[in-house]
C-alpha cells in the first residue's frame, strides 16, 4: 500500500460509468418530452434535476412535473428508462481495478451526485461485472468493491458544496490527507482539494487507469493502474501537471 494514501473515493458518472446524454434526449423527444432534453443539451442541474439528486423530491414527483411541464401522458416507468439510457455499463476492466486496489489494502469509497433512479439502474450492473472478482476476494457475489457508498438524494447533499466532502470523512473516519479523490469535474475536485483532499481530475473515463500521473504515484504492476504491484509514492510533483489538481506535495 502506498506510504501517504489510505483512501480512494471514486465518483460514479465519467469515471466508473460513461454517461451518454444524446441517448436520453433521444428517448425522451420520443415521448413528447423536449423540454426535458434542453434541460440535458444545456447540462442544467437547477430546479427539477437539482431537486430528484439532492433527495427532495420523490420519483414520481419529478415524473408528475414532467408531465405537467411537457403534457406527455407517459408512464413513471417510460420516463425513468428515457432517463437511465443516458448510463453504459461499467466495464469489466474498470471493476477489476477496484479489486485489485481493495485487494492492495486500499480502503474505497463512492461518492456520487445522483439520483435514485440512476443508482438503482448501475447496482445490478455493478454486481453482475463484479460477481466473478467478489468470489476471488472471498466475500458474497453480490458485494461491490466499495466499503461505503454515499450518494447525494440520501444524504441531502450535492458536490461541489465542501460539507459533502467533510461530511464523508466524519462518517468514513477519514483523514483528508490519506484521502485522494478521482471526479470527472473540476469544480467537485477543486472543492476536494479546498478541504485537503488529494484529488485526481478525470478529463476522460479512462484516465485514471492509464494516468502517467496515478502511475506515478502508484509505482509498479498492480492491476488497478497497469503499474507494479508495490505502489509507492512519487515525490516530483512536477510530473503531475494537468492530471492532479490538489496535492500537498506527495502527489
Amino acid at each position: 500500500m502506498n506510504e501517504k494514501i489510505r483512501n480512494i473515493v471514486f465518483d460514479l458518472g465519467g469515471v466508473l460509468v460513461g454517461l451518454d446524454g444524446r441517448r436520453s434526449m433521444a428517448a425522451f423527444d420520443a415521448l413528447g418530452c423536449e423540454a426535458v432534453s434542453e434541460y440535458i443539451r444545456d447540462h442544467r442541474t437547477e430546479d427539477l434535476f437539482y431537486r430528484i439528486e439532492l433527495g427532495l423530491i420523490t420519483t414520481h414527483e419529478f415524473c408528475e412535473e414532467i408531465r405537467q411541464m411537457t403534457r406527455t401522458t407517459a408512464t413513471d416507468e417510460q420516463m425513468v428508462e428515457a432517463w437511465n439510457v443516458l448510463i453504459s455499463e461499467p466495464t469489466a476492466e474498470r471493476l477489476r481495478a477496484l479489486w485489485a486496489l481493495r485487494e492492495e489494502g486500499y480502503r474505497l469509497f463512492l461518492l456520487s451526485n445522483t439520483n435514485d433512479m440512476h443508482w438503482q439502474h448501475c447496482l445490478p450492473m455493478f454486481r453482475r461485472q463484479s460477481a466473478e472478482d467478489a468470489g476471488r476476494a472471498g466475500v458474497d457475489a453480490d458485494a461491490l468493491p466499495f466499503e461505503r457508498v454515499f450518494l447525494s438524494y440520501e444524504m441531502h447533499l450535492a458536490k461541489p458544496d465542501t460539507q459533502i466532502f467533510s461530511e464523508v470523512m466524519r462518517q468514513a473516519g477519514l483523514q483528508a490527507s490519506e484521502t485522494l479523490f478521482i471526479d470527472d469535474n473540476e469544480a467537485n475536485v477543486k472543492a476536494a482539494a479546498s478541504v485537503g483532499m488529494a484529488t485526481y481530475w478525470n478529463r476522460r473515463i479512462d484516465d485514471w487507469l492509464h494516468s502517467k500521473a496515478l502511475r506515478a504515484r502508484f509505482k509498479g504492476d498492480c492491476v488497478a493502474f497497469k503499474v507494479q504491484r508495490r505502489f509507492a509514492p512519487f515525490k516530483e510533483s512536477s510530473r503531475f501537471k494537468g492530471d492532479v489538481v490538489a496535492c500537498d506535495g506527495t502527489l
